[in-house]
């Protein structure tokens, strides 16, 4: 059961690929110790409340899709970390590791990841953190076309959103 989250939460995120369950971070009452819990994701049910009351307590310090993205920037964090060592471990070997991608080749698998799943969550969600890191969508002042890039349901109603802001 989380307690006192809104003193001692540090973080949260998504641990199983399904997105079921929820590690959450928060310092001992102390401030010594780090504790993680384990939480279910819950959906609220018609009043709006879930069975245990932890999504509650988490939804105090951390909406649903800050923890979509904190889930996805850990997962990328992590990525990046094992990459870096498996860099470190080639060049201490000798391997030497490099490749350029060339257009005809990162065409046609770019067309595929977004035309393919259109309605995937993870797929839309991907693309919506990569489109607001392009500096023309993260710095418009269009306000309604972003929201509406952020609400977009599938690839194709978050592209034309995303278009439409790049062509203005």
């Amino acid at each position: 059961m989380l307690t006192n989250i809104k003193d001692n939460f540090i973080d949260a995120y998504f641990v199983d690929e399904d997105r079921q369950n929820i590690e959450v971070l928060q310092k001992s009452e102390d401030g010594k110790k780090i504790i993680p819990t384990i939480i279910a994701f819950e959906k609220p049910d018609e009043t709006g409340k879930t069975s245990t009351g932890n999504m509650e307590k988490l939804k105090e310090v951390m909406s649903v899709d800050e923890l979509h993205e904190r889930t996805y920037q850990k997962k990328k964090d992590e990525r990046k970390l094992f990459e870096e060592q498996l860099m470190r471990i080639a060049k201490k070997d000798g391997l030497e590791i490099g490749e350029t991608i060339k257009p005809e080749d990162l065409f046609p698998k770019v067309v595929k990841a977004i035309t393919e799943n259109l309605t995937n969550e993870d797929h839309i969600f991907a693309l919506k953190l990569a489109l607001f890191e392009v500096e023309k969508i993260r710095d418009s002042e269009n306000a309604e076309l972003k929201t509406a890039m952020r609400q977009g349901k599938d690839k194709t109603e978050v592209l034309i959103n995303a278009l439409k802001i790049i062509a203005e």
